[in-house]
């Protein structure tokens, strides 16, 4: 094995003959006589504050590579010429900012021409859907996150890009790959301090990104001065508060509490005649206290005889744990850098820079933890080598801390609000025990760390190569939290020698069987099932070169191979059922080898790059060659000891090329048409591919296939840029992604049904096409900012079959109701940005202060279309896709103000997310089916739409996600055949008679009236006739919220 590895060490270096991978721009140009126009030979251009710098070759074109983003003053002298000088060059990941200079002949001695950098909206260089984003820009959005200030681009939602995803993006910092080995999910928690620059590709990526099918996100982070110390430091607070609309679910009149605590019904129960049955239906139905009273003297235990008011007040005592945000949400960002003092002179001008972030978002109530917090640091060290070569140590450690979402081990992890109110939507009994436990969900805790070293050095003017030597390590940790004090008493009634007492339940863990006083509620058992103590390490080696050969092409080579030694051991441990515990075991050590070559072609009329991505992919072990309904293996019949008896072969690793392609043709000084193909391979993920999880019994109920190919995209996008006015931008994209051999699951299912488990397969493919429109305005005194249309259409399925039977009816049955292919409806996107700001030097100066300048007011919109879903309650063949949600609109805010103060900025700053309040209907809230089908089937939707449904509807324009009005009072619409009929009616509803043609209402004083106009108007137009979802304090998300912050920078 290790003499395997160095020979593919030394195949990359012998390969490697360029890329600055992806952190770096160039400069060029041409530098011309401003008389003549002739071109000048042996001009020097230097790029201030560096030792980066070319001469001009005997045509006039300068080339200057290796570049970090940022801005920068170009100086250019020759001999007899005046010397000249371009501020403000804006150099970006991945292009070249081209700046052409004219030189004048010196008239007097000395004398120096300062220009400012004009560069081109268009980049002619770019043949793909590319965006860099500044630490500038980043600064006035009202984000705290990498993720965040993506997620407003064209295409993206959140790290998932043009319908991949997220685990399909690639994410680099400095070069460095964070994307995890085992499942491929980037790691992006990094301080927002630290960066200088972000790129995001989204379409047409080149052949040196590798394992990636999505997209590419490239963060370049600041590097500390040689001479000085910066820093800045960013804290922002928001007040705690729920973070949903209406009762808190702890309220004493919320569905859970009302029945059991409302005099009306809680003695004698809800059924006793007090609610009638459409307020019944709103709640959990309950017999009453006495009942419960009644049930405790019966039976032979006197310890547990409770009265009725006994009983009540143990209820509440085992609901005391009220899961309401008691916190606030808290972001601190800082970064330092500078020399390192001492050593700096003597190491090569060695400088740091030191960053770190912590963040507290609390969830939508408290769990086994209250929030998600993450805590990031990050430390670059640099050292100049020599002149042309330079040494950086990057250092990131990580540490995530949350709820996990899982009850069966693996790495998911509550993020927000969703992710919570999802979980108690229509969940069924086990509703109450994730609401008023802390225990339900077990806590997780993930710590990551990244070493690396990478060495760069300019063999020439037009060339270098770069050497990344880099070490991960990835440990997970979920596991049931602290267990409970079963030992000490706490008093809940009574008095003398009649007092009850109780433990600390129902917090703390407690692996026992153990239910409240009324039944709902357990304190133990099957709670905090999920367990993870896998840890992860990869280390990677990559050599990457550039070399301008000439001024039309430059070529990029290079490789890497990645070890990973993955030892994965998660599963679910049920205390209470031990049938229901199974665990994943797997100790695999795969290693996957690149190269990739690469040319551009940089002509007045023509931009191409060309590349192609070889990868290997080795799972380098054995896996087993056995029958797919084999009794011993996959059944209980398996034990250990027969382990070695199954047949077993050694792994053939996977080849796969990739071919990229990408054109841009500049049609005008002001715009170009762009193409770009390519073919994208991501390996499958390691998590799954390893996995045999079997059952209590030794059955397996799910294995993997380390022998599947890697997952591939084909991908082609052509697109179109137009810059006028010297500030404005339309971009225009298209694309289509052509997705295979995905991963999946095949289930297998024996004759005899011992043998019953999940494969791991490639079966899944899927087509994405779509369109992306954005203006922007890039440049602008008062006013900048862009606005973005996205249109996608996603197509997924199958090839082959979801189930095996080895029973030929069975196979039958099953493929005559096999549905292979899904067609959702597409859902067109709007995001818009835009940064209204004043001038830094605008109104009257008060000491040197501008107070009227340096506002900023950024407004961030973003409007989306109605999901479709399938909506068939009485499975009437042929439906699918055939309700829309409402349309979803929401506007966030940040106000901020810049004082100066020599060499100290202080920013205040407000961030107002969700500044309207608006509601959106989040889709949640539901209590079971029943719950959903009142809601759906009590709203007037379109009869096109209603009518095919199979029940009594009636005809309107709402759609899912329309509510009755605040306040107003529930008034059903009930459709009969003929009132006459009903035996027991209720004053409550407006039933409309089909027999009379008539809407109707029934009272015991007058029997039955014609329903007054005016009463049915107001009920149509508050909609009243909604039968909202039971737990209705789910139903909207996320109110206004307002971030509270201060920024203070610094320069010295």
């Amino acid at each position: 094995m290790r003499a395997r590895i160095q020979k593919y060490f030394i195949l990359i270096f012998l390969c490697s003959a360029y890329v600055y991978a992806g952190v770096t721009g160039k400069v060029s140009g041409q530098i011309i006589d401003a008389k003549t126009n002739e071109p000048l030979i042996g001009a020097n251009v230097i790029l201030q504050g560096t030792s980066l710098g070319a001469a001009s070759d005997i045509d006039g074109y300068y080339h200057i590579l290796n570049v970090p983003p940022g801005y920068y003053d170009l100086r250019v002298n020759m001999i007899g010429y005046a010397e000249k000088s371009v501020i403000k060059i804006r150099v970006e990941i991945d292009l070249t900012a081209v700046i052409d200079v004219q030189l004048s002949v010196e008239a007097i001695a000395g004398q120096m021409i300062i220009v400012q950098a004009k560069q081109k909206l268009v980049k002619v260089d770019v043949a793909s859907s590319q965006k860099s984003i500044s630490s500038n820009q980043i600064a006035e959005m009202p984000v705290s996150s990498v993720s965040e200030v993506v997620g407003l681009s064209a295409g993206v939602s959140g790290l998932s890009v043009r319908g991949g995803s997220y685990n399909e993006t690639q994410f680099m910092v400095d070069g460095l790959v964070l994307n995890d080995e085992r499942t491929s999910e980037p790691t992006t928690g990094i301080p927002l301090s630290a960066v200088q620059d972000i790129s995001l590709q989204t379409g047409g990526f080149g052949a040196e990104y590798r394992n990636a099918r999505s997209g590419v996100i490239n963060v370049v982070t600041r590097e500390g001065s040689k001479d000085n110390y910066s820093g800045t430091i960013s804290i922002r607070q928001s007040p705690a508060a729920q973070k949903h609309f209406g009762m808190s679910p702890y309220d004493t009149e919320s569905f859970w509490f009302k029945p059991y605590l409302d005099d009306e019904v809680a003695w004698t129960g809800t059924n006793n005649g007090a609610w009638d049955e459409y307020l019944q239906r709103q709640y959990p139905s309950f017999d009453g206290w006495n009942s419960v009273s009644e049930q405790t003297l019966a039976d032979s235990d006197p310890n547990n005889d409770l009265t009725p008011a006994g009983a009540q007040k143990l209820f509440t005592w085992e609901h005391r744990l009220n899961g309401a945000i008691r916190k606030p949400d808290v972001n601190i960002d800082a970064g330092f850098g500078g020399p390192v003092p001492v050593l700096s002179s003597k190491f090569g001008n060695l400088r740091f820079f030191a960053s770190t972030r912590h963040e507290n978002d609390m969830y939508l109530y408290e769990v086994s933890k209250p929030g998600l917090e993450r805590r990031s640091y990050l430390v670059k060290l640099t050292a100049d080598i020599k002149n042309n070569s330079k040494l950086v140590y990057s250092f990131l450690r990580g540490t995530m801390e949350g709820t996990t979402l899982s009850r069966g081990g693996g790495t998911s992890i509550m993020n927000d609000v969703w992710d919570l109110a999802s979980q108690v939507n229509s969940s069924g009994f086990t509703m109450p025990w994730r609401l008023f436990t802390n225990e339900y969900w077990a806590p997780t805790k993930v710590d990551n760390t990244t070493h690396a070293f990478k060495y760069t050095k300019q063999t020439k003017d037009d060339s270098f190569f770069e050497i990344l030597v880099k070490l991960d390590s990835k440990k997970y940790y979920t596991d049931h939290g602290p267990v409970r004090d079963s030992l000490s008493t706490f008093t809940v009634f009574g008095q003398g020698d009649n007092i009850w007492f109780a433990d600390e339940a129902p917090i703390g863990f407690f692996g026992g069987p153990l239910f409240s006083v009324e039944g709902r509620l357990a304190f133990g058992g099957a709670i905090s099932t999920s367990r993870d103590y896998s840890k992860v390490k990869t280390y990677t080696v990559k050599g990457d070169y550039v070399s301008q050969l000439n001024n039309y092409h430059q070529l990029k080579a290079g490789g890497e191979i990645v070890f990973s030694d993955l030892n994965l051991k998660f599963g679910s441990q049920n205390e209470f059922l031990p049938s229901g515990n199974y665990w994943s075991k797997s100790i695999v050590q795969p290693y996957r080898l690149s190269l990739y070559g690469q040319d551009k072609l940089e002509y007045k009329g023509f931009v191409a790059t060309m590349g192609l991505n070889l990868d290997v992919l080795n799972p380098n072990g054995e896996w087993y060659k056995i029958d797919i309904y084999n009794d011993d293996f996959f059944s209980s019949n398996y034990t250990e000891d027969s382990e070695d008896s199954f047949n077993k072969k050694k792994l053939d690793p996977h080849i796969d090329f990739s071919p990229r392609l990408a054109i841009s043709h500049p049609i005008t000084e002001t715009s170009k048409l762009y193409f770009n193909y390519g073919h994208y391979q991501q390996m499958p993920i390691a998590q799954d591919l390893y996995r045999v999880r079997r059952g209590f019994s030794e059955e397996v109920l799910t294995i993997g296939d380390p022998t599947l190919p890697m997952a591939k995209t084909i991908a082609y996008e052509i697109g179109f840029d137009q810059s006028f006015f010297e500030s404005y931008l339309i971009h225009l994209a298209a694309y289509y992604k052509d997705i295979s051999d995905q991963q999946d699951y095949t289930r297998y299912i024996s004759a005899n049904s011992k043998v019953n488990y999940s494969q791991l397969t490639a079966n899944s493919y899927e087509d994405i096409r779509g369109f992306e429109l954005e203006l922007s305005r890039l440049r602008g005194k008062w006013v900048t900012g862009f606005i973005n249309y996205e249109y996608r259409v996603n197509t997924s399925g199958y090839f082959g079959l979801g189930r095996y039977y080895e029973n030929p009816a069975d196979q039958r049955n099953y493929e005559l109701n096999n549905k292979k292919q899904s067609k959702p409806r597409p859902i067109p996107r709007i995001k818009s940005v835009v940064d209204f700001h004043t001038p830094v030097k605008f109104g009257p100066s008060i000491a040197g202060e501008y107070f009227l300048g340096d506002w900023h007011m950024n407004v961030i919109s973003r409007w989306s279309s109605g999901s479709w879903f399938t909506y068939n309650p009485n499975n009437v063949p042929g439906i699918e896709y055939n309700v829309q949600y409402n349309n979803n609109f929401n506007v966030d805010l940040k106000f901020s103000k810049i004082f100066h103060a020599g060499k100290i900025n202080i920013k205040v700053f407000a961030d107002i997310y969700n500044a309207l309040n608006t509601k959106t209907f989040s889709g949640y809230g539901f209590e079971d089916g029943f719950d959903y089908n009142y809601y759906m089937q009590s709203l007037h939707m379109p009869a096109k739409i209603a009518a095919e449904l199979g029940y009594n509807y009636f005809d309107g324009n709402d759609k899912p996600g329309d509510v009755r009005k605040d306040g107003t009072e529930f008034v059903p619409m009930e459709w009969v055949s003929d009132v006459t009929f009903i035996s027991n009616p209720s004053e409550r509803p407006i039933y409309f008679d089909n027999n009379s043609d008539q809407f109707l209402q029934w009272t015991k004083s007058d029997g039955w009236q014609k329903v007054e106009k005016a009463f049915y108007d107001q009920v149509i137009k508050n909609k009243q006739y909604i039968d909202m979802p039971n737990q209705s304090y789910y139903v909207f998300l996320n109110p206004r919220d307002i971030f509270v912050g201060i920024n203070i920078s610094y320069d010295f």
